[in-house]
């Protein structure tokens, strides 16, 4: 990552449930001094596209890639576990 500062402004909202989001996007954009990682914290994943919007200019986007936040209790059931609930 360069030395580039990204002002993203203020988040969209709090997590209903405190400070921990629930998923995690970091986007990366090309910069003339190499790949720019901007890492993005909410809650759905409807708002991951105004946060795109804010900027940098999405057409600079390289690559983006979606996590889990760390930050939520682990749930590490499987996809049968799901669906028998």
């Amino acid at each position: 990552m360069s030395g580039l500062r990204v002002d993203l402004g203020a988040p969209l909202r709090a997590p209903a449930w405190g400070n921990a989001h629930r998923w995690r996007a970091v986007v990366t954009y090309r910069g003339e001094a190499g790949p720019v990682d901007v890492t993005h914290e909410f809650e759905e994943l409807y708002e991951l596209h105004m946060l795109i919007e804010r900027g940098p200019d999405w057409n600079c986007i390289s690559d983006i890639r979606i996590t889990i936040a760390e930050t939520r209790q682990a749930d590490y059931r499987t996809l049968e576990e799901a669906a028998r609930r």
